[in-house]
């Protein structure tokens, strides 16, 4: 009986602390669910103990699938209970937009990747895709497909659909998007750790969560611009996925770089481009990020 007592205490204490503090919980559960579930991958990248294929495949899927959006539902369940999981999972099929944004969810990843790397290959990329245009059609599409699941749904219902909406009520748009760049660009270190990336740096991990930082200035434009819809965020992310696979076919194999463009390459030529964006983003729409609080989808 005191058993029973104490775990319904402590069920209720927890969702108590969900309810005071549900950015904070929702934050540590979205890195707990992840984080749990990616590690047999960490442990069998870092040598740490041998972790049969199956199990490392498994946790490969799971932590892509479970984390962000579980979280999100777990505190939406807490604080609004069925209807608002409702809500939410309503809000994930939005697909009623307008043509506009489906237009820059589809093109404007493109015109980065393309664009940031035809700077440093002397315009190969472009003049590559131009060539062949098939690829739109045999590498970007199927990208974006597979994005949508792996890791899209699992992760924009979190971060655009609970997360952003509430940081930017409180912090106003520009500080909500520094401070979920920043912890999205962090939660990703144990997949860092993984074969998914380059051998991890410290260096290659800074540049990552500033990269993710500044990115995130093009996910709050288009979420709020199209009123809060988070299927055209989970679009956008697969989309922004797929441009870099594209991207990759497109670059020449053979072109060896040194010095400053060998740095440009390395990655740091992202966070540049994606900077880019961010100021103009903010100019353009005077510091805004097209936020109109009397528009607010969520309370």
């Amino acid at each position: 009986m005191s058993t029973l007592t104490s775990t319904i205490s402590n069920e209720k204490g927890f969702s108590v602390f969900i309810k005071n503090h549900p950015l904070v919980s929702y934050f540590i559960l979205a890195y707990g669910v992840m984080w749990f579930f990616i590690s047999p991958m960490v442990i069998d990248a870092l040598e740490l103990a041998a972790v049969p294929e199956a199990l490392s495949f498994a946790s490969f899927v799971l932590s892509s699938l479970l984390g962000p959006t579980v979280a999100a539902f777990w505190v939406t369940g807490v604080l609004e209970g069925k209807d608002g999981m409702r809500r939410l999972f309503r809000r994930m099929f939005q697909f009623r937009a307008g043509l506009q944004w489906y237009a820059v969810i589809f093109i404007v990843p493109i015109v980065i990747w393309v664009g940031a790397y035809s700077f440093i290959y002397n315009g190969a990329p472009i003049a590559n895709l131009m060539a062949n245009p098939s690829l739109l059609l045999s590498v970007f599409l199927p990208g974006v497909l597979i994005g949508l699941v792996i890791p899209s749904i699992g992760e924009e219902p979190g971060w655009r659909g609970f997360a952003f909406p509430r940081l930017q009520k409180q912090y106003g748009p520009i500080v909500a998007t520094l401070i979920l760049g920043t912890l999205h660009g962090i939660w990703h270190l144990p997949a860092l750790l993984t074969p998914l990336f380059d051998p991890f740096t410290l260096e290659g991990f800074a540049r990552f969560v500033l990269t993710s930082m500044v990115a995130t200035f093009l996910y709050s434009w288009v979420y709020n611009g199209s009123r809060g819809n988070v299927w055209i965020a989970i679009v956008l992310h697969a989309s922004g996925n797929a441009a870099t696979q594209l991207t990759n076919e497109l670059v020449p194999k053979d072109v060896e770089f040194t010095g400053f463009m060998k740095v440009l390459e390395s990655g740091w030529v992202n966070l540049i481009a994606f900077g880019i964006v961010a100021i103009l983003l903010l100019v353009l729409t005077r510091g805004t990020l097209g936020y109109r609080p009397e528009r607010e989808d969520v309370a």
